[in-house]
């Protein structure tokens, strides 16, 4: 596992999650706890946005329905999911 990196760093990974496309797997608070909890209505919430990198990434490729978005702090961009290429 990796450390999160410095306040300051602009590679920081940051977690979000789309309430609307949570479907309550819990499956991102059970692999990241110190980040997703599950709020009273069962869907995922963001306690801290900041942690592990790697448990970030893990967490958000182990949602079904791509609710939780992961980017870097300092650039907006955006880790997972990946976005689409346009097609020619």
């Amino acid at each position: 596992m990796s450390n999160p990196p410095a306040d300051n760093d602009p590679d920081r990974l940051v977690a979000s999650v789309v309430a609307a496309k949570c479907q309550s797997y819990k499956r991102c608070a059970a692999i990241a706890p110190s980040v997703f909890s599950i709020g009273s209505d069962g869907k995922s919430t963001v306690s801290e946005p900041h942690g592990d990198s790697g448990q970030l990434v893990q967490a958000a490729r182990s949602c079904p329905y791509r609710a939780i978005m992961v980017t870097r702090e300092g650039t907006g961009e955006q880790i997972f999911p990946p976005l689409r290429k346009p097609q020619q």
